[in-house]
């Protein structure tokens, strides 16, 4: 177990203040009379500007799809400090698990495409969730995204935005400390904190080079026995502006994650109220889940006139992960649940990953006779590699060990078994083309399609198998928007998705399959009321993904599966004056399997698709001065309804609904920024993800952190 309290000991703090910041003294009266300082103003959660959803920079109102950004004041509010912190208050996400594409979209499972940075895949780690330490904001574009993003499940896309080199030279540092004061842990037990440093600004007079430098350290303790996790980033980049209209800016992500292997609680008798205390853990002393990443990226910005322009975005990761454990493999039900055992196996994995993808379009606004057209064309596509060692993979360890009270040091493996190494290359070429046509000046009308190719050579080196795959697709998307007035949006649409089946599946005749295909209809509305202040979503959904490759009753692959999921999500944010802001959210969403080779799960929830989600979110300022700086507070709080680990009656377990409740408190004078934080305030036992019967993942019981922001 890693040491908690090594980073505690590194001093830092804040330049920005925690989502709010005081308003500007009025100038100095005429007259005698008492000058009046307004503190307390707080800027927006609510950003209508975005890029995911069209790629071409719009208003959120001029885009026939949802889209919900988690913008840096909201993010700092939080104290994220990764990104599935922000999770929680994110309609219609639901985590499935700890890495770091764990969650599900509008009730459907995600992939590694699923979580993609500044538009491109290729994550720098895969176990855990991604830092903030570079994050500007998180946007989660909601239902298919193939036409602009390519093969990726139906349920959306989470884009990561990363921060850039700025104008303006600005220092910041950051120092966290955390404890838990909750569940099995003793308050001021199990301590750790984190490290931060951010430094942007011109290397010349003339401003035409531009640096930044973000380097941050981590030193966790879990509430889990003997884990911990110690992370080190760094995040260099540099611009140069060619002149106003032209920018060129390159970049390196560095990381090194060091964790403890950990696979959770068991339920015996698929009872999750048969499970240990939530710090049990199976694994043993030394079982290690460790990454490292490299990436190299540039993008580069050209106003070719006033009407075009060109964007070109590249990306390269180059990424290992390792993994070595005695896992969780079958728990052994009894009717007595104490004398239930579990049968773990040896695993020792190796996984090297390498991305290399490339994004360049043109995007360009011109007229025929009275309409506008918004003309988006791209090319996108690279090469994918996955190098899947295992090493050490199958064999059980015997004894088994207790579930209740599991007694380490003395398993040993049955055998050691032969390992595998499977390496697939993947070759990726998309073409798109979308219009945003505004035929007058409360119509506007999307069209978009996307032709798409991907190559695939896979071979398992010691056994010299190989294959190959050839598939292509074409998905179109659509939509229309009527804006009554110039703050309401009435909008319909239909999306789709595509993603290619695994290589190693064939059918009967040895063919290929097709790949899996998703289709969404979409409606509703958007309205920003009270000058701005305020902004309400409403949008209702109906997806279904299909071309599901399950083996069938003579144990042959087929395209049997289908799954379908519809709903309707509510979103609002309002400041109803300038020190208080409310979010608030709620999600419905019946998702299920809907066809199926196994007649037993027809019908049956979708795994980690709860029902009823939902969240609300408050911050308000103090609108005095209070010992001469500004003084906040917030609470948030949000649900879920129960969720099933899978679709399978036989190995599922049901994970009840909870309700967890979150508070702060800031203090901001001058350049410093204090935080205190309380994540699950009322020590609410409740689980984040899990996999069948044996891996069930709680969630932290109360967790306090203070935080600490200087700027310079």
């Amino acid at each position: 177990m890693r040491d908690g309290f090594g980073i505690t000991k590194i001093v830092m703090a804040v330049l920005a203040f925690s989502g709010a910041h005081a308003v500007a003294q009025p100038a100095e009266p005429e007259n005698d009379v008492e000058t009046i300082t307004v503190v307390g103003s707080q800027d927006a959660y609510f950003d209508r500007d975005v890029d995911t959803g069209s790629k071409i920079g719009a208003d959120i109102f001029d885009m026939p799809s949802s889209l919900t950004v988690i913008n840096a004041t909201f993010l700092n509010d939080l104290r994220a400090e990764t990104v599935a912190d922000a999770y929680p208050y994110i309609l219609g996400l639901s985590q499935s698990g700890i890495n770091a594409n764990n969650f599900t979209l509008r009730g459907l499972t995600s992939d590694l495409q699923s979580v993609q940075v500044n538009g491109l895949p290729g994550l720098a780690s895969r176990f855990g969730s991604p830092t903030t330490a570079n994050v500007e904001r998180i946007e989660v574009l909601k239902g298919p995204a193939s036409v602009l993003y390519g093969l990726m499940e139906p349920g959306g896309l989470v884009n990561i935005i990363t921060k850039r080199p700025e104008a303006d030279f600005a220092a910041e540092v950051y120092l966290t400390g955390q404890i838990y004061a909750g569940g099995p842990s003793g308050t001021g037990t199990n301590a750790g904190g984190t490290a931060t440093f951010d430094v942007t600004g011109p290397i010349d007079r003339q401003g035409r080079w531009l640096f930044r430098m973000i380097g941050s350290l981590e030193n966790v303790s879990s509430f889990r026995d003997g884990v911990g996790y110690e992370n080190y980033y760094l995040f260099p980049s540099l611009s140069y502006v060619i002149d106003p209209h032209s920018r060129i800016t390159v970049g390196v992500e560095l990381l090194k994650e060091e964790s403890d292997a950990d696979d959770g609680l068991v339920a015996v008798n698929n009872d999750v109220d048969l499970t240990a205390p939530i710090n049990v853990r199976y694994q043993e002393d030394g079982d290690f889940d460790n990454d490292k990443g490299l990436v190299l990226f540039a993008v580069w910005d050209q106003a070719l006139s006033e009407r075009w322009a060109l964007h070109v975005n590249w990306r390269s990761t180059f990424h290992e992960d390792q993994r070595r454990l005695f896992e969780n493999n079958r728990v052994n039900d009894t009717e007595d649940p104490l004398e239930a055992t579990l049968r773990r196996r040896d695993r020792h994995q190796l996984n090297k990953r390498e991305y290399h993808f490339l994004d360049a379009r043109l995007t360009g606004r011109f007229r025929t006779g009275s309409i506008e057209h918004t003309l988006l064309i791209g090319v996108n596509g690279g090469f994918e590699r996955a190098d899947f060692e295992r090493i050490r993979f199958g064999s059980a360890i015997t004894p088994n060990i207790s579930v209740f009270d599991p007694e380490f040091g003395i398993g040993v493996p049955s055998a050691i078994t032969n390992g595998t190494d499977r390496i697939t290359d993947e070759w990726n070429y998309g073409f798109y083309v979308q219009d945003v046509a505004r035929v007058t000046d409360w119509l506007i009308l999307m069209l978009g399609g996307r032709y798409e190719s991907q190559s695939v050579d896979f071979i398992e080196q010691n056994s010299g198998r190989e294959d190959k795959q050839t598939t292509d697709a074409f998905v179109p998307s659509g939509g229309i928007i009527f804006q009554p007035t110039e703050n309401l949006s009435l909008y319909a649409s239909y999306s789709e998705s595509f993603d290619p089946a695994s290589v190693e599946r064939r059918d009967v005749l040895d063919n290929p399959f097709d790949p899996e295909r998703g289709r969404q209809y979409e409606i509703g509305v958007k309205s920003a009321l009270w000058d701005g202040r305020a902004n309400l979503t409403v949008a209702a959904f109906d997806i279904r993904k299909t071309n599901i490759t399950e083996r069938n009753v003579d144990r042959e692959w087929e395209l049997l599966g289908e799954l379908h999921s519809q709903g309707i999500e509510f979103e609002f944010q309002v400041l109803p004056i300038p020190n208080w802001q409310i979010r608030i959210g709620y999600a419905y969403v019946d998702s299920i399997v809907a066809d199926s080779a196994n007649a037993a799960v027809e019908g049956n929830s979708n795994a980690f698709a709860p029902k009823h989600d939902g969240f609300v979110w408050t911050r308000y300022n103090i609108p005095n001065e209070v010992l001469g700086g500004l003084l906040g507070i917030s609470l948030g709080v949000n649900f879920e309804s129960a969720r099933f680990t899978s679709a399978n009656a036989g190995s599922r377990v049901r994970l009840p609904g909870y309700a967890r409740v979150d508070i702060g408190v800031y203090f901001d004078v001058g350049n410093l920024s204090f935080a205190l934080n309380v994540e699950n305030l009322f020590d609410k036992r409740y689980f984040t993800g899990g996999t069948n019967d044996t891996r069930l993942y709680p969630g932290d019981p109360r967790l306090i952190t203070l935080s600490l922001r200087a700027g310079f």
